[in-house]
């Protein structure tokens, strides 16, 4: 049995304000189905995780081994449709046949706050 590979590759991000951004994701069709990944734009800025600045995520779990698979969801929209109802049908190695998940958790976007900086009084 061939075994199958974690790809990944650009894809384009809409964050919480309407921007766009190029944002790294599984190639996997059960789950392109679900995030609202499409075509990268080369023009837009590179997203990267950070302490100040996380994406949206969607975490999906096998309720028989309790493997969790958690990625990306691209667009507010496909982030809005996912439900407690919500599966994905996805390979596990080893398996001969597809193992069904179901959405345990959804991850909000988490921008840092922009606000005022307090300036002190220098003293002599």
């Amino acid at each position: 049995m061939a075994a199958d590979q974690r790809n990944s590759q650009l894809f384009t991000y809409v964050d919480e304000n309407g921007v766009s951004w190029n944002k790294r994701g599984p190639i996997n069709a059960a789950i392109n189905a679900v995030d609202g990944s499409s075509a990268f734009n080369a023009a837009n800025p590179l997203w990267t995780d950070s302490k100040a600045r996380r994406c949206r995520k969607a975490v999906f779990q096998d309720p028989t081994t309790f493997r969790t698979v958690r990625f990306p969801v691209f667009t507010h929209a496909a982030y809005a449709a996912l439900t407690s109802a919500s599966t994905i049908a996805l390979h596990v190695e080893g398996e001969t046949a597809t193992v069904t998940y179901q959405l345990a958790d959804t991850i909000p976007e988490r921008v840092r706050k922009v606000k005022a900086s307090r300036n002190l009084v220098d003293h002599a």
